[in-house]
């Protein structure tokens, strides 16, 4: 059952069943991006075989791979010119056991979509799949497309598991294009998606651009448009995180003449679309080879663009739509899922992240046990990387964090990074939850005594006045015009409203907006604003328990 495919775990698929292409598409299903809905005697075919791929793969079979779909740009977007003189292109396409439908219909969306004359060459990297449509089957296929479109389609094969960012440098290696685009393997592109991303190349030969990313839906492919003000940044654990644009940036975008098919500065990119000169992407290092499978990568593709020079924007004019996972369908070889992810993690932070990698360390236990059992194969060759970094004559993280990024939530030395302790209760102010969203009402629970993400708050210097955030760029929060009303932690939005400053006579935290104090009741267990009192009532009374974050 399934002996030759080790990515699948615990299900009853023989080898027969995951090596058929059952592409066979019906007419009119998910035209113009509208959602599939598998009949009812297909639902446990559907859910047998999800977990191949980790999306709905009878679904997907159904629908044409030349399907249409809505052009979802703005009205500036869709009248813009742009010049003749446009840089080509090659397409860089890496897929391992990936499902034909998605794989063709990625391919199939570049050639409806793209002016011929851009696009030099589709590269297809195949990263050692298994399945037996991916082989002779492919090759046919693409050479048959490739002689009636007129475009060379050329797939590479990697007979060993090399994973996506080793793959992407094999392709990146081979192609001739000026510019490279790197696109995942289960992508749709829409109307006028590539000129945006040249264009921006042709101005500027140092940016790194995205296009917007649509979701396609795993259940149904239905394609659905994303919210165009976000970026892309990272979390304490530099896991990639999308937020809303800063509100400099929403300031900009809202001047009165400002101009809505201007692409903007995203702090990190997702990483699986972009575009870059082929020229500049070998002048930065390429990827860091020693990066394993997928992971990372674009956190240090990011940071090594911005900080030696470069930029890494988003084009609001370019849609592409991606199907996301919730989890990988893949193995990672010998190594778990977390240890790959980590190891990759650890080399970002040794490389790029200067005294902020003491706090990575410290917020995320589990990558300095990792890197002590490990640490010989994580940290291979990595003075190379060092070295680079120094060849490029790079800025520090912390100017990164300063220009880049302002309205990140990492400590520094101008904040207090620690606890927030009740002097009433003596427990500690805790996020409500450790998820990717942890928002809501601000919890009590007993103070840690090592430093405990959950409970650790980015905090003024005493007497200043300022923002009180926490991972996953949270802020505490209180509606001013509201009595008693709670504390809480939503997303951070540079208003009024989520100003602080801690005043160390009397202990309390004051609420800017409002001039009320953070009140625990007396049951110990409810946060809210009340009015400030200066008999050293105790309720109101919050120690500021520093911790060290920058030393090792």
């Amino acid at each position: 059952m399934g002996k030759g495919f080790p990515w699948i775990n615990q299900i009853n698929l023989t080898d027969d069943l995951l090596n058929v292409n059952n592409y066979s598409p019906l007419p009119n299903y998910g035209e113009n991006g509208s959602p599939v809905y598998v009949p009812k005697m297909d639902h446990t075919q559907a859910k047998r075989l999800f977990a191949i791929n980790q999306f709905n793969i009878v679904a997907s079979d159904m629908i044409s791979v030349n399907r249409s779909l809505p052009d979802i740009r703005k009205q500036t977007c869709r009248v813009k010119k742009y010049p003749d003189n446009l840089p080509d292109t090659s397409i860089i396409i890496v897929f391992h056991n990936e499902a034909w439908s998605t794989l063709a219909r990625t391919v199939h969306s570049v050639i409806l979509r793209s002016p011929h004359r851009l696009i030099n060459e589709i590269i297809l990297v195949d990263d050692a799949s298994q399945r037996k449509f991916l082989g002779q089957e492919l090759d046919e296929y693409m050479n048959k497309l490739s002689k009636e479109i007129k475009i060379q389609i050329r797939i590479l094969r990697s007979t060993n598991r090399i994973g996506l960012i080793r793959a992407r440098i094999m392709g990146a290696n081979f192609a001739k294009g000026q510019v490279l685009t790197f696109l995942d393997a289960h992508c749709e592109t829409t109307n006028g998606w590539l000129e945006p991303l040249l264009h921006r190349i042709l101005i500027d030969g140092k940016v790194a651009i995205c296009p917007v990313i649509d979701i396609i839906n795993d259940q149904n492919f239905a394609y659905v448009r994303s919210f165009e003000a976000h970026w892309g940044a990272m979390n304490w654990a530099l896991n990639f995180r999308w937020f809303s644009v800063g509100h400099a940036e929403l300031k900009r975008m809202h001047k009165k003449n400002f101009d809505s098919t201007k692409s903007f500065r995203t702090p990190i990119m997702a990483g699986g679309l972009f575009s870059i000169r082929r020229d500049y992407f070998f002048e930065l290092g390429t990827y860091d080879s020693h990066l394993q499978v997928w992971g990372g990568e674009n956190i240090e593709m990011s940071l090594r663009i911005w900080q030696c020079g470069g930029k890494v924007e988003i084009a609001p004019c370019s849609h592409v739509g991606h199907v996301f996972r919730s989890s990988s369908p893949y193995s990672f070889g010998k190594k778990q899922v977390g240890d790959v992810l980590y190891g990759n993690l650890i080399r970002v932070a040794e490389v790029w992240l200067d005294d902020w990698k003491n706090f990575f360390y410290k917020v995320n236990p589990t990558a300095k046990q990792i890197l002590h059992h490990d640490r010989n194969d994580i940290l291979k060759d990595i003075e190379k990387r060092i070295d680079l970094r120094r060849k490029l004559n790079c800025h520090s993280f912390e100017w990164f964090l300063e220009n880049v990024w302002p309205e990140n939530f990492f400590p520094n030395t101008n904040t207090t990074f620690g606890h927030i302790q009740s002097l009433y209760s003596k427990e500690c102010m805790q996020r409500p939850s450790n998820g990717v969203h942890p928002i809501g009402k601000v919890i009590m629970a007993k103070c840690s005594i090592e430093i405990y993400g959950p409970q650790s708050f980015i905090i003024p210097l005493t007497g200043e006045t300022g923002y009180i955030k926490s991972d996953e760029s949270v802020c505490i929060d209180a509606n001013s015009k509201k009595t008693n009303a709670s504390i809480l932690l939503i997303g951070c939005n540079q208003l009024e409203r989520q100003k602080w400053r801690y005043d160390s006579k009397f202990k309390q935290i004051i609420h800017i907006k409002s001039s009320l104090c953070i009140t625990i009741d007396r049951r110990k267990t409810t946060l809210s604003l009340a009015k400030c009192l200066s008999n050293n009532n105790k309720r109101q009374a919050w120690k500021i328990i520093s911790q060290n974050w920058n030393n090792d």
